[in-house]
């Protein structure tokens, strides 16, 4: 599992439920022939309460949302009948406590399982492959197509609900464009217009961070191309989890897509990365560690250290297509007159390239179903309900129209006036309602920012890479991952923020990695590719 919604939380802003979906199937938004799904009766259901548990903290990742459920059990109480018990966990505690309230068999009924594939393996989830492409759930049929689910199996059977809206949010930086005008600069398209305009910040604007550090690997994804690397280079990074940036072996897939041609890890050797096409391998890499400490000047001195930022005025930073407006709004706030611009640092947002975005079809977060739930068909009809259609789905997502938000047109929304964002309604759509089906974008969108919408919204963007479907099982090797992670955690903010010399950090880290018994999951991991490659059809 890639567990890819730990970045979301990193990144939620006020308008976090605003990215666009995408997927292989038709996105237009879907009507259920029923108000509620007719997995439900015409008539009432007996009262039943579904326990859900969810991570998040208050402010951070969801507030005020009791109206809506409310409003909710209002809406479907001559049908579902059905009580909502919500529970939120701080994300820090979340992945332990999940297991312990598997393990003592917990009366809950839904969550985020943030070890599916253990889960699976152990038992602990409830098969729901009945429950999809079955006309008898409506909803679930249209948002969930027999592929995006095949895609999202673990060992063959549909044990978690993928829950994702688009297989991108397009990543890239924001900057003040009211400076560039300021200081007659030309619009950003380029590593070197981004490396002079924080330049010409640092010269003249001092009471500024010229590019606001992005926890203590700060900057993240720039300087590297996922989508490149994948499609052209055949070149995979393992297995940071959670985080991208935190892996630390490469892959290279054969010109035939038949096998594994070579494998290495940081600070490996140069004949170790011979094999790996350089340009998506080790120059690849070494690029990306030295363009950190090439901009590392642009950044907090104490990054390491205070991560969650200085509380100036940025000039520049990481963001998502989907966080832009949020993080102008906050921008806006303090400076009326700021105007933001946004660069994709991805050849293929940038052009807009059909067919250029990596995928393997595996959704960004997903929802399970305890195996000792006694309420497991009351859940997929609660669940049938969200997905049959748009005006369901918003409930949850955005909160109560005309309260907390306003439809624009047909597929876009607002802040109503004189709304307080920092007071309203926030949900974590990435946890229970996105799909690729149905979705809204933010209203007032320039036309560029629209486009970019639009490319992560087609089908056409997208192509499975060559390793789609595989899922590395990380068991036989947990405990040697286990001792490299928290090499990488060591070592990977100074080489992702710029700080030290760059190949010291890889010698001691390899040192350790290999200590840590980094050649042995090295050989699983190429053992793995391969048995999936030679069944592969």
């Amino acid at each position: 599992m890639k567990k890819k919604f730990f970045v979301i939380p990193l990144a939620v802003t006020l308008l976090a439920a605003s990215i666009v979906g995408c997927s292989k199937e038709d996105s237009k938004p879907t009507e259920s022939a029923s108000t509620t799904g007719s997995a439900s009766p015409a008539k009432s259901k007996d009262p039943v309460t579904l326990n859900v548990r969810l991570f998040g903290a208050e402010n951070s990742h969801y507030r005020a949302v009791d109206p809506a459920i409310k409003e909710f059990e209002k809406r479907t109480k001559d049908t579902l009948n059905t009580t909502l018990n919500l529970t939120w966990t701080p994300p820090a505690d979340y992945g332990t406590k999940q297991q312990l309230w598997l393990t003592a068999a917990e009366d809950f009924d839904l969550f985020v399982p943030w070890d599916k594939d253990k889960n699976a393996k152990d038992g602990a989830l409830a098969d729901l492959s009945k429950y999809f492409n079955n006309p008898q759930y409506p909803g679930l049929q249209k948002a969930f197509s027999p592929e995006y689910i095949n895609d999202n199996k673990i060992f063959g059977k549909t044990f978690v609900i993928p829950i994702t809206n688009a297989f991108m949010d397009m990543e890239g930086v924001y900057y003040r464009k009211d400076l560039l005008t300021k200081y007659s600069m030309k619009e950003i398209s380029s590593y070197d217009d981004l490396y002079n305009y924080l330049d010409k910040v640092s010269q003249n604007e001092k009471d500024m961070v010229p590019f606001a550090n992005y926890g203590n690997m700060a900057f993240f994804k720039l300087f590297t191309d996922i989508n490149a690397q994948q499609l052209e280079g055949k070149v995979f990074p393992f297995t940071g989890g959670g985080n991208p940036k935190a892996n630390y072996i490469y892959t290279q897939i054969a010109e035939d897509g038949k096998s594994v041609a070579g494998i290495a890890a940081y600070g490996d050797p140069a004949s170790d990365w011979a094999k790996i096409n350089p340009k998506y391998g080790l120059d690849y890499l070494m690029n990306q560690f030295n363009q950190a400490k090439r901009f590392n000047k642009f950044i907090p001195a104490d990054t390491l250290t205070a991560t969650t930022g200085t509380g100036k005025q940025n000039a520049a930073g990481f963001v998502t297509l989907s966080n832009f407006k949020g993080t102008e709004a906050g921008i806006k706030a303090k400076v009326p007159n700021a105007e933001l611009g946004f660069w994709p640092i991805f050849k293929n947002n940038q052009e807009l390239a059909p067919g250029k975005q990596s995928t393997d079809g595996k959704a960004w977060n997903f929802l399970a179903i305890p195996a000792t739930s006694k309420k497991i068909d009351r859940t997929m009809e609660f669940l049938d309900w969200i997905f049959s259609k748009q005006e369901n789905n918003d409930l949850f997502t955005y909160g109560i129209e005309g309260t907390n938000w306003q439809s624009v047109g047909t597929n876009q929304w607002k802040l109503p006036d004189g709304v307080d964002p920092a007071k309203n309604y926030m949900f974590p759509g990435y946890q229970l309602t996105w799909n690729p089906t149905l979705n809204r974008i933010p209203a007032g969108l320039s036309d560029q920012l629209q486009k970019y919408y639009d490319y992560q919204f087609k089908p056409e963007s997208y192509k499975k890479n060559v390793l789609a479907g595989f899922t590395f099982d990380q068991e036989p090797v947990k405990n040697e991952i286990a001792k490299c992670n928290t090499v990488i955690q060591k070592y990977l903010p100074f080489l992702l923020s710029g700080f030290g010399e760059v190949n010291e950090h890889l010698s001691k880290m390899n040192a350790d990695l290999k200590a840590s018994g980094v050649d042995k999951i090295k050989e699983e991991l190429k053992n793995q590719i391969n048995t999936f490659l030679a069944q592969k059809k």
